[in-house]
């Protein structure tokens, strides 16, 4: 990001992503937000003091339990991740889940987790999320107060395939500050189920100019919002998660990179800020130049497909609460 001094990572950006698209090297534990007032569930490292941490937005008619592979992978790379399970029914509220996010990263810079031996530092937190829930993390990093919850002082959002809300969204995306990773499949840009251009195109532009973005803008290939999202299923008995592979693998790394970078600071991922920086397979758009992409009811109607401009050619104190692990896993 702009600002910042550029060091040479030890490796390729195509060899970090094959190394973040693995389990990091630490051991995770899973306990419950509900100890502490709000329900939810929490991701840790099994051990460490003054870690990273985001609370991260579950998709709409979702709940935390559809993205425990991905919280628990981000936890074994050192990032605390809590996910309150607020906003579940049809008539949910963008804003009213910003503030629950503000509120679970919170309590989790307060109060010690794990068997009390772990610690976040409040000065290295951010917000991510998946559709619905990625619109609701934009909305945290925003300005101004919600639902009584102030403003956090983040310094990375993390939105995954992000769908439209409501109108205030795109205003408050203008006045994020912090900056930003958004992840879209290249099918799902800007559609009646996805807004990650227009988001893209707004995000932080009361706080920088059009030469100077905030914020990447990846289509990993392959991938798709549904793909994303956890199942149940009998591959579980060997490990499977039951969601798309493709997808997975692609997010967890970007995810990972990205808030290992802004959270942290550490220049070793700095290339996953860098929207001129392709890594391995996985390009940014150029928010200025974005290839036209026709939505599903476009092509349901019977409109022909526009000939289709590239995407990224080439885009280079006393004893605190603690919050119990109610499983070592």
């Amino acid at each position: 990001m702009p600002g910042k001094k550029r060091s040479k990572p030890s490796q390729p950006p195509a060899k970090l992503m094959a190394a973040l698209g693995r389990r990091g090297p630490h051991r995770v534990l899973r306990g419950d937000l509900g100890i502490v007032g709000t329900r939810g569930e929490v991701f840790t490292p099994a051990s460490g003091e003054r870690l990273p941490a985001i609370a991260f937005g579950h998709g709409w008619l979702s709940s935390p339990s559809r993205y425990r592979d991905l919280c628990h992978h981000l936890a074994s790379w050192g990032i605390v991740v809590a996910i309150p399970a607020g906003q579940r029914g049809v008539l949910v509220s963008d804003d009213a889940m910003a503030a629950q996010l503000r509120s679970a990263l919170s309590i989790v810079t307060r109060v010690r987790l794990g068997f009390g031996e772990i610690t976040v530092d409040p000065a290295k937190v951010g917000f991510a999320g998946h559709g619905f829930g990625a619109s609701a993390a934009i909305i945290a990093a925003s300005e101004g107060i919600l639902h009584g919850q102030p403003q956090p002082e983040v310094r990375g959002v993390a939105a995954l395939f992000p769908a439209p809300t409501t109108a205030g969204l795109l205003p408050a995306a203008r006045s994020v500050s912090a900056p930003g990773l958004i992840v879209s499949a290249i099918g799902e840009l800007d559609t009646i189920d996805g807004n990650a251009l227009p988001l893209a195109q707004a995000y932080g532009a009361d706080h920088t100019s059009d030469d100077e973005r905030r914020v990447v803008l990846r289509t990993p290939p392959g991938a798709t919002s549904r793909g994303l999202v956890e199942h149940r299923t009998i591959g579980a008995l060997w490990g499977s998660n039951g969601a798309d592979k493709k997808t997975h693998t692609a997010v967890r790394a970007l995810t990972t990179g990205f808030l290992l970078h802004t959270l942290t600071q550490d220049a070793e991922y700095q290339a996953f800020s860098d929207p001129d920086t392709v890594l391995g397979k996985v390009p940014a758009v150029d928010l200025d130049d974005p290839p036209e992409v026709q939505d599903r009811i476009a092509k349901l109607l019977g409109a022909k497909e526009r000939k289709r401009r590239r995407a990224a050619s080439p885009v280079p104190a006393a004893a605190p609460n603690v919050v119990v692990p109610k499983t070592l896993e």
